[in-house]
């Protein structure tokens, strides 16, 4: 018997229909996935059920009632608890008050905060995390703020649990954890609606998979017995055999040479490696290996000790800005907080580090923004409504914006940190083949990526990090997954001596 059930729902924002007449139900135990590209109505889908938006045709019905959602909190009251990869949390309150929100235990009138501390201790604990309860959360790093609001969920004891990319910010091995929950939810009568753009958490978990395209209802499929290129078929209205593309790389100059690079506190220690005009050099390494520090120097963003060459002339990296000025662009891991204004539209985000192009004496010249705009969104093929506030963009499209920067510009190099997080399979082609675009047109591209499939297909090369320390380098002729894998988590890494690389 369905928990909970949609039909008819539609809703529309200014020239775009999000949702057209769509159904969907999930049954208690049940893991009932949703899929399709960004813009397909996923998310939108997911924030009617749990009373984030307001549907404009449709009802909704929990067991045998029909209710009208008013806010997230009105869903809560019905048992409805979400997770998504926009963080809720109070940041500047305590681990615990954040888990414990809502919930907090009483002791002759006041919160008893002893007891407090120890259920959210316990909450993370069950989840593998451990972390000081009384920290605050903006102290913390997005993944760890994930697995707060993951744990703050779980302890709300849910009727039903909506997971709309709930682990975009997590490693593999805390995904991991977050699937092996899900089970255990499942098969104790949880009814569970699960958005993921990475299709091996669907086949891990899941029991059926509706699509959705364009907004509206295109099927629903038993998982166990559907491939996933029937589902990939569905989503995006064709085959994807050769979803990475291929490309042929010129022999060019070095571009960027990095040499004994170190961060403070020694996070990234003696790193050094060079990469050329038009090529892909791809960085693996575990959470907590360096390979985001290493981002941040190379952008600006982080301080560091070492060299720095670019083009064969000693820079130092001393701000974002001086890293733009010098032709150095950062696609940050998270697009949320480093990446986007979220009150502003997509054009003004495209342009916002490319002003001086767009502008007459120092006056923004409107007519020239829109019309480079107009040129770089039809590059991109970014879809919806581009006047609005970018947060209205699905994820594929805002982080297509960000990229789009990169193409406003002639950058010299590029530095990516983790270009797919939150990309559905779909978009994901359309993100890769513009990297390969700025590849050929002989941008040196620095890649961190923890999608290994997308690390092997698109690197040139592929340096692997681990405790800090640069300990292996391979071709793409000569590199798989194992070897990676084997080099990320050596249990004592030995830095490579210069000769190697």
């Amino acid at each position: 018997m369905s928990v909970l059930r949609v039909a008819g729902i539609s809703k529309a924002y200014p020239g775009v229909q999000a949702l057209h007449d769509v159904a969907f139900a999930v049954n208690a135990g049940e893991v009932h996935c949703l899929a399709g590209e960004n813009g397909s109505g996923k998310s939108t889908l997911a924030k009617v059920m749990y009373g984030a938006v307001r549907p404009d045709a449709g009802t909704l019905t929990i067991g045998d009632e029909a209710v009208v959602l008013h806010s997230p909190a009105d869903a809560l009251v019905h048992g409805i608890v979400p997770i998504s990869q926009e963080l809720t949390l109070a940041p500047t309150l305590s681990v615990a008050e954040n888990v414990m929100m809502g919930r907090l235990p009483r002791r002759r009138g006041q919160v008893d905060w002893p007891e407090m501390r120890r259920r959210a201790a316990a909450a993370l604990g069950e989840l593998g995390v451990d972390i000081p309860v009384d920290r605050r959360v903006d102290e913390l790093t997005i993944e760890l703020q994930q697995e707060v609001e993951i744990a703050r969920a779980l302890t709300a004891e849910p009727r039903v649990l909506i997971l709309d990319e709930a682990t975009s910010a997590l490693a593999e091995h805390a995904t991991d954890r977050l699937l092996e929950h899900i089970r255990t939810l499942r098969d104790r009568g949880v009814a569970i609606v699960l958005i993921s753009h990475r299709m091996r958490e669907l086949y891990a978990v899941g029991d059926r998979v509706t699509v959705l395209r364009d907004g509206r209802f295109v099927t629903t499929l038993p998982l166990p017995e559907t491939s996933e290129g029937i589902v990939v078929n569905r989503m995006v209205g064709r085959d994807l055999d050769d979803l990475y593309g291929k490309r042929e790389i010129a022999k060019r100059d070095t571009r960027l040479e990095v040499t004994s690079l170190t961060t403070p506190e020694g996070i990234v220690r003696d790193v050094s490696f060079a990469v050329r005009a038009g090529e892909i050099l791809g960085i693996a390494g575990v959470v907590g290996s360096g390979k985001i520090d290493l981002a941040l120097a190379l952008s600006g963003a982080m301080a560091y000790e070492g060299d720095v060459r670019l083009a064969g002339e000693t820079v130092r990296l001393t701000s974002p800005r001086r890293a733009i000025e010098l032709g150095i662009r950062l696609v940050p891991d998270d697009r949320k907080q480093f990446g986007l204004l979220p009150t502003r539209n997509a054009t003004e985000n495209l342009t916002v580090t490319t002003l001086g192009a767009v502008s007459r004496a120092g006056v923004l010249q409107l007519g020239a923004e829109r019309r480079l705009a107009s040129r770089i969104f039809g590059r991109l093929q970014i879809r919806g409504l581009v006047t609005g506030p970018v947060t209205q963009l699905s994820g594929g499209n805002q982080q297509k914006v960000i990229l789009g920067r990169c193409f406003a510009t002639s950058p010299r190099v590029v530095v990516l940190c983790e270009p797919t997080r939150g990309v559905d399979v779909g978009a994901k082609r359309e993100v890769y083949d513009l990297i390969q675009d700025l590849a050929e047109q002989g941008v040196a591209i620095v890649m961190v990526s923890s999608e290994m499939p997308e690390l092997l297909s698109l690197s040139d090369r592929v340096v692997v990090l681990n405790a800090g320390r640069l300990v292996a380098e391979f071709s793409a002729a000569d590199v798989t997954e194992e070897r990676v894998i084997a080099a990320a988590l050596a249990d004592e890494p030995t830095r490579m001596s210069p000769h190697e690389h």
